[in-house]
């Protein structure tokens, strides 16, 4: 029986360094200004996060892509899942640019999340979460809808140009009611409407729409007080009726 014993311990011995074997420590290439530039890194699958270890506790800010000419800090992370958050889980600003991205499971407790030029095409937003996010940019992406983004309520600036959205609704945004910039520039957008209610933005400074296919503006329902800023150019406008000044007391540049 002591040799069985024995023998079971060295065993659950081997088990552990295996397993910490796996383990596979993310180091900072480049520490600048606080924020930790991740080193080469390669995830295909969801399963390539497994033994993952990223840097400790002191980095709320963590960038992962090519950042820099003088060192190679090039990335792939095809799927960017909550088990891979979940090893970064301290993270409050986090930017992944040019890192092949399709898939998004969205952060919940990032302030600042920037993930730019990649190839995003499917974003999973929890609407059993409470999500802090407070800066959103997507530009550069293959987005056709954004029905789910009224869970981040939370958002104050939301640049979404580049992407490939053909029609918006904007009562997804009257769900977000500190929004101050809205950047919907450069997509295939042809039709723009304000849903069944009333949508109002107290808050809301500036909406870029330039570069798209409008042809029409349907504002009817819109009051959006704080408004100084409208771009639509580059849109083959035909009817724009902006007069009501209790929807818009504020506006001063409408950009055709």
């Amino acid at each position: 029986m002591a040799s069985y014993g024995v023998l079971t311990l060295m065993v659950v011995a081997l088990l552990c360094v295996f397993v910490k074997g796996r383990s596979s420590h993310v180091s900072c290439q480049v520490v600048e200004n606080k924020w930790c530039t991740v080193q080469r890194l390669r995830i295909t699958a969801r399963t390539d996060v497994r033994g993952l270890v990223f840097p400790d506790d002191r980095y709320e800010k963590i960038r992962i892509g090519q950042f820099y000419d003088f060192v190679n800090t090039d990335s792939t992370i095809v799927i960017f899942s909550g088990e891979l958050f979940y090893r970064m889980r301290r993270v409050r600003y986090l930017q992944m640019n040019g890192v092949r991205m399709v898939g998004l499971d969205m952060p919940d407790t990032v302030i600042e999340l920037d993930v730019a030029d990649n190839w995003l095409s499917r974003v999973y937003i929890d609407s059993e979460k409470s999500y802090t996010l407070r800066k959103l940019i997507m530009r550069n992406n293959l987005l056709t809808s954004i029905t789910s983004f009224n869970y981040l309520n939370m958002l104050e600036e939301l640049d979404l140009s580049e992407n490939m959205l053909h029609t918006v609704n904007f009562d997804v945004f009257s769900f977000m009611p500190y929004i101050r910039l809205i950047n919907l520039a450069r997509n295939r957008i042809f039709s723009t409407t304000a849903g069944n209610g009333v949508i109002s933005l107290g808050f809301l400074e500036q909406v870029n729409l330039a570069e798209n296919m409008l042809t029409k503006l349907d504002v009817g329902v819109w009051l959006f007080p704080s408004l100084t800023t409208l771009n639509l150019t580059g849109n083959p406008i035909r009817r724009l009726s902006l007069s009501s000044q209790q929807s818009f007391p504020r506006l001063k540049n409408v950009l055709l």
